[in-house]
Parts: structure tokens; sequence; C-alpha cells
């Protein structure tokens, strides 16, 4: 049983197929058109970009940030967001998808912008060095993931001459994470070495967002938007590639272990909508009555569905 596990990784998908974004749809790409009808459900209409930096700036020092890094920008729109607010801002974006690269270039042109296509999880910690905040967002799920691990990996004659297993043991210990109570899971192997990279050179400021497997619905709405959630990452299947969902817990306690203070939310926290009685019409019916309202329904479901996490190294200011 506890060699029953595999590895999901969607490089060769990244390297080798990707074409375009279209059928996975991000948050950040949904609200990035200026006249998309989602900006329209919003208390602001703003794009992702803009609404996250200023909800960023609640708990970061925006303005004395000077050197951005971002890994797997997507089309480039939240970076294109952050240097229109903030132009003495430089940054650096990473991909391992040269198609996603060559649309960044696009996308950023005019801006202080340098660009790597290269593996995050294979990056030289030194190319980290003198960075102040580092965005990963909604693109952790692309990291590898380890699939059907069995709980029987804990006992300590298990796993001694297979060092995958041997490296999520030491990091079950290392970070002292809550064990699963199901005899079979899955573990984000992937983002937390992300995560401990990033940690480990010590940027100040990280911001995390993506799909979560503990996400929850205040209770005021809870009768109107229905999420479940396992606590388990989740399979997402998407065109020539699987996905996981990001058990967020576990980076929070690599995060804290390495000195770091943490504001967690779903992305509802910085993505009002207004709570029109067709919203909730259209929430409370599953959005079964018309295309639009399978639109609002999705979308406001969403906000709850991601997460974020925004990383502060506790004692270095800029």
């Amino acid at each position: 049983m506890a060699d029953s596990y595999t590895l999901n990784s969607t490089k060769s998908y990244h390297l080798e197929k990707l074409s375009t974004l279209g059928w996975e749809l991000t948050i950040c790409n949904a609200l990035f058109p200026e006249g998309t009808p989602l900006r329209k459900l919003l208390a602001r209409n703003e794009s992702f970009g803009d609404l996250l930096y200023d909800h960023l700036a609640r708990f970061i020092p925006m303005g004395k940030i000077a050197r951005v890094f971002e890994i797997g920008g997507g089309y480039g729109y939240l970076m294109r967001d952050f240097l229109e607010k903030n132009m003495s801002l430089s940054a650096c974006m990473l991909d391992i998808s040269p198609i996603l690269l060559e649309k960044q270039t696009v996308t950023l042109k005019g801006f202080s912008v340098d660009f790597r296509e290269e593996d995050f999880l294979e990056t030289d910690e030194d190319v980290l060095s003198g960075f102040d905040l580092a965005i990963l967002n909604e693109n952790l799920g692309d990291f590898p993931s380890l699939i059907n691990l069995s709980s029987e990996i804990f006992n300590r004659e298990i796993g001694h001459d297979d060092p995958v297993l041997m490296w999520a043991k030491n990091i079950f210990k290392k970070y002292n994470l809550e064990r699963p109570q199901t005899a079979m899971f899955n573990m984000n192997i992937g983002a937390v070495e992300a995560l401990e990279k990033l940690c480990t050179v010590g940027i100040p400021y990280i911001y995390i967002g993506e799909h979560s497997c503990e996400a929850s619905v205040p209770e005021g709405l809870r009768s109107i938007i229905r999420i479940e959630s396992t606590g388990n990452p989740e399979r997402i299947s998407l065109t020539g590639h699987d996905e996981y969902t990001i058990k967020f817990s576990h980076l929070e306690k690599v995060a804290t272990s390495h000195g770091y203070r943490s504001v967690r939310g779903p992305f509802a926290d910085f993505i009002p909508v207004e709570m029109t009685d067709e919203i909730r019409f259209a929430l409370s019916s599953g959005g079964h009555y018309s295309d639009e309202a399978e639109m609002i329904c999705q979308f406001v479901e969403d906000l709850y569905k991601y997460e974020y996490l925004i990383l502060m190294k506790k004692e270095t200011p800029i």
C-alpha cells in the first residue's frame, strides 16, 4: 500500500502542449477586460490586479516595494496592473511555458521587466536575491502533487528505501503538519517545495492565491453559496492535464516555521460582489434558470473556493 502513490506533474503539458489558457479561465483573466460582464457584479468596477494591489497595501508597504518576482504569470495581466499602479516597480517574470512567457512580453512591453523561461523548482536561489515581493497567483495547483499516499507511511519501518516517501514523511515531521485522518491522501509537494525556497531565501513578502481544498463560506451566506471542502487536495481535470487544489494550512505551517506572519482568506475579501436580489436569486437557484445565472453562480462561488495567503517576514522592513 505504501508504494501505491503516483506523482502528478504538469511539466510536459506546459512545455510541449499548452497553447492557450482559454480552457482554464482564471479569475484574474476573467476580470481583465474592462467591459467583461463579470465586472458588473462587483462593488468596485476594477481589474483583479488593481483590487489585489489595494488589498496587499493593507498589510504590505507597497509604496516601498521596488522589485517584484512573479512565478507563472499567465498572460501578464496581474503584473501589468501592478506596474501601472506603481510606476517605480521593476519586475521579473518566470514561467515554465514558452508560450505564456511570449504572451507576457507582449502584455508588459514598455515596462521595466525581465523574463526567465524555466521551472521554478529548478531555479537557483541566487536568482531570488534582492526581491521584495514574490507572487504566485492561480498556479500552485500546477506544481507536482503526490496522489494516493497511504497513511501507512507514518509507520517507522515503512518508506526507508523510497526517497520520495522519506521526503514526504520528513515534511510532516519538520513542520508538525496535521496527519490525515483518512487511509489515503494527496499532498502538494511542489507547492511546499516552492514556498520553502522563497522562505529560505528570505523574501520579505509573499502572496499566494489558488483553488483551496479547505475553502469555507461565511455563515450568513451558506444558505445560498454551497461549497464542499474535503480538506484533501482534489483533482481538477483540465484539457491535457490535471491540477490539484491546495491545502493552505500546510503552507501556513511552513511559512510560520520560517518566521513569517500570515493573513489568509477567500478572494471575496478583495473582490467584493454587490449582493443584489438578482445575484442572490441566481445563487439560491444554483444558476439553473439561465446561462447568465450559471455564470454568476460559478463566479461568486469561485470567490470563496479560492483562497489567498499573504506572508510577511517578521521584523524585516524594506
